[in-house]
């Protein structure tokens, strides 16, 4: 993920808001983790950690690595259920074990000082309370480097792990998020900042006229509070979004602070990027306090050539079973029936000679 903006957004070593020069640019650095690399054949790279997505040591290593480089943030991805695809291509998936985010995230902050640390927490199923208590924990735990990604949960094998037999349409997620954003961020505000006098000679730790009392009562949340711990050092942890439909996008700009948008071609980037700025205006917001960063997948090598083989290397380890799958999730069809049919299809168009060195081909690999 890269940004280029006007405004420095916080400063991570002192954990507090901060702007910068309007005339001085900088270049924002978010390394999506999930919790290792997004493409499928990472794992079977040469010299990579097979491991490394469940293995503590290794994401220790790589978190300090992009401290050491620059990088504002890293950025966790979650699953609340296994991906629902077919078999042949799951036993070839590294996502099916990985950390809770937000048990991770506190012992990274452990060993680093300055990267941000962006955990996925679901508005759809998870309490709203136990969702706010734990971004406050690792704010305070980090120093004031944390940021929650705000999502809806469309996976309906996700709603079975949680009592939930059908899962809920598009419109009613997004309105549970839009109450579950104004819940946790009043939960945030339970503590004034100095609520906390601890006054050892009196006995009195706290003042009373610095609580707050939440008292929520809304369409899908009922939520009494005050949270049970002090106001998060930031005040509000960061907020990310990623929703590119017509109710994410007006979610992010209601909401979001950071947005983490696809990549693909400049013009429709450009077309997002305006569309979410004229909405946050719309409701009173300052475009220009919403820093949106494209994703990209980056190969690096010394020269063009040699990460053109690096790509075409790792592309390769990828399994047919695999891509398919990638491709079912993408387009939201079964094409491995559509690629059955094509199969099909060339089968018949086939010509005597194809078919010979098809054979053949097949009669060599058994005997190899």
């Amino acid at each position: 993920m890269v940004a280029l903006h006007n405004r420095i957004r916080i400063d991570r070593g002192k954990a507090k808001v901060a702007t910068a020069m309007t005339e001085s640019r900088r270049l924002h650095l978010g390394a999506f983790m999930r919790p290792v690399g997004i493409h499928t054949a990472w794992w079977r790279y040469p010299g990579a950690y097979p491991d490394a997505n469940f293995n503590l040591r290794h994401l220790v290593r790589f978190a300090q690595t992009l401290e050491r480089g620059r990088f504002d943030a890293w950025f966790m991805a979650d699953h609340l259920a296994v991906l629902n695809m077919p078999m042949a291509a799951l036993k070839r998936s590294a996502t099916v074990t990985s950390f809770d985010p937000l048990t991770l995230l506190p012992a990274l902050a452990i060993v680093t000082e300055h990267l941000g640390l962006i955990a996925t927490a679901s508005t759809t199923f998870e309490p709203p309370y136990v969702i706010a208590r734990r971004f406050a924990s690792l704010d305070h735990i980090s120093g004031g480097r944390a940021g929650w990604n705000l999502v809806t949960t469309s996976n309906p094998d996700a709603a079975l792990n949680f009592g939930m037999t059908e899962q809920m349409e598009h419109g009613e997620r997004y309105r549970r998020a839009r109450e579950f954003f104004d819940v946790v961020t009043g939960l945030w505000d339970s503590w004034a900042e100095d609520a906390f006098i601890r006054d050892v000679e009196n006995g009195v730790y706290f003042d009373p006229e610095r609580l707050h009392v939440l008292d929520h009562k809304g369409e899908f949340l009922s939520v009494r509070g005050p949270l049970n711990i002090a106001r998060p050092v930031q005040g509000w942890p960061i907020i990310v979004q990623a929703g590119a439909s017509d109710a994410g996008r007006q979610l992010a700009a209601e909401t979001a602070e950071m947005i983490f948008a696809s990549g693909g071609k400049l013009a429709d980037a450009q077309r997002y990027y305006a569309d979410v700025r004229e909405r946050a205006e719309k409701v009173g917001r300052d475009p220009d306090h919403i820093k949106i960063l494209p994703g990209c997948l980056v190969v690096v090598g010394e020269t063009a050539a040699e990460a053109q083989q690096k790509r075409a290397l790792l592309d390769s380890l990828v399994h047919p079973d695999s891509g398919i799958a990638s491709l079912s999730i993408a387009l939201g069809h079964d094409a491995s029936q559509s690629t059955s049919t094509a199969r099909s299809q060339r089968s018949r168009r086939a010509t005597p000679a194809r078919a010979a060195a098809s054979a053949s081909s097949s009669a060599r690999g058994a005997t190899t």
